[in-house]
């Protein structure tokens, strides 16, 4: 456990870090900081008519310093590279922090996220973001904050203070 000034250490949420394990660390191997690895990511984007989401698989080169949950938030926020889908988040959006911990993501992105427009009904920019990282082996469940907070509300209907989950009815099915 990690104190300052006799307090315990906060996460990106407020809440203590507590207790950590030797899981919770980054084992160096001794790799290059530029050493760039090769990934299949599934990712989420959304049809034209904004209301479901359609399954992208995408190669891409990463560097292997960078979490493959940062890799996925980038990714969506970069937007699709596939004619016949559409960005599912705004494109100045800024990811702060993503951590994963117990099978939960916490992703903690700008006021950009609630304040920009992207043409899609409420729930698709959310599970976007959810099936996405859930798609990941570590992650069952994503929590998401705007500036450190789970208090705001994702265009005034969307709660961010539960624990979000996988939503398969949501995904266009293929023909």
């Amino acid at each position: 456990a990690f104190f300052i000034n006799e307090q315990p250490l906060m996460d990106a949420l407020n809440q203590p870090v507590g207790q950590m394990r030797a899981s919770d660390f980054i084992d160096d191997l001794g790799g290059d900081i530029n050493d760039y690895e090769r990934t299949v990511l599934t990712l989420y984007f959304a049809n034209e008519q904004g209301d479901k989401l359609i399954e992208c698989r995408q190669e891409l080169m990463y560097n292997n310093t960078v979490s493959m949950e940062r890799l996925v938030v980038e990714q969506l926020i970069k937007g699709p590279t596939e004619t016949g889908m559409y960005p599912v988040l705004p494109s100045d959006t800024k990811l702060l922090t993503i951590s994963t911990r117990e099978g939960v993501c916490y992703v903690n992105l700008d006021a950009s996220f609630l304040t920009g427009s992207v043409n899609t009904n409420e729930v698709v920019p959310i599970y976007a973001i959810v099936n996405s990282l859930v798609e990941l082996p570590a992650v069952n469940k994503v929590q998401i904050a705007v500036n450190g907070e789970t208090t705001k509300r994702y265009r005034e209907l969307i709660s961010l203070d539960a624990l979000f989950e996988r939503n398969l009815d949501i995904i266009l099915e293929e023909d």
